[in-house]
């Protein structure tokens, strides 16, 4: 069933809408936009399409979602399984669960999950429970990774980097959906190629390069380089190859 008022939608069960500009468009059961999105308001629980490129200032998605092109908004949140074929952008974005995207730009990024990005995340803020793969550049003012998997980025730059693994003991649901999607067994580490930053804390990494100015070296971790400019703190339980005090 499909009710349209004054360019607002709703679809509840099952159907789809053609592209276009709209108010609000909510989807409560299997709903798909047929071409490209406007809207204020998007909002959809159980299984969302988009076949084409959406723009909205407000988005929330809960179940699966899937958008051809690329997806804009100002606010967006997703829960479940989600995936943007095209680039991400957004000035708030949180995620749980399983993520993909061409790239993603934007202002504050929080997930939690699995995270997949073909190209670049630029943000000004990157936090993160769980695991990601981003084939490029990993650039924020701040990166706060806790890792509960697999991480891979080609480089990672900020301000101030902080990577952490995980929590052996976690509770509740989030604990019971990170080793739903990674496994009991899934290794908790970082690589990376280079890791540059103003002030850079490190545990269970493995990288040719970390360049910064002060720096920690923490358990777990693998370096072939350091290089810094005030102060080096190396644990024990790490492997520095070489150091460089510039």
């Amino acid at each position: 069933m499909k009710d349209v008022s004054e360019r607002n939608v709703t679809i509840s069960g099952s159907g789809r809408i053609e592209g276009g500009t709209y108010g609000t468009v909510k989807i409560a059961g299997s709903g798909k936009v047929m071409g490209d999105l406007t809207a204020e308001e998007f909002k959809a629980a159980g299984s969302a399409k988009v076949e084409g490129n959406l723009r909205a200032q407000k988005f929330e998605v809960a179940g699966s979602f899937k958008c051809e092109g690329d997806l804009e908004a100002e606010e967006a949140e997703a829960a479940g399984s989600f995936a943007v074929v095209g680039r991400l952008k957004a000035k708030e974005l949180r995620l749980a669960g399983s993520a993909r995207a061409k790239s993603i730009t934007g202002g504050y990024l929080r997930a939690g999950g699995s995270l997949h990005v073909e190209e670049n995340v630029e943000v000004e803020t990157f936090r993160l429970t769980g695991a990601f793969e981003i084939g490029g550049l990993l650039s924020a003012d701040r990166v706060e990774v806790e890792l509960e998997g697999r991480a891979q980025a080609r480089e990672i730059g900020g301000e101030k980097i902080v990577v952490r693994a995980g929590q052996k003991h976690l509770s509740g649901l989030l604990s019971t959906a990170l080793r739903f999607i990674f496994g009991t067994g899934s290794p908790r580490e970082l690589f990376a190629e280079t890791i540059e930053g103003d002030e850079i804390e490190l545990e269970a990494t493995e990288a040719k390069l970390v360049r910064g100015g002060r720096i920690k070296i923490g358990p777990g971790c693998r370096i072939e380089r350091v290089e810094y400019t005030e102060t080096l703190e190396v644990s024990p339980e790490a492997v520095v190859k070489e150091e460089v005090k510039g």
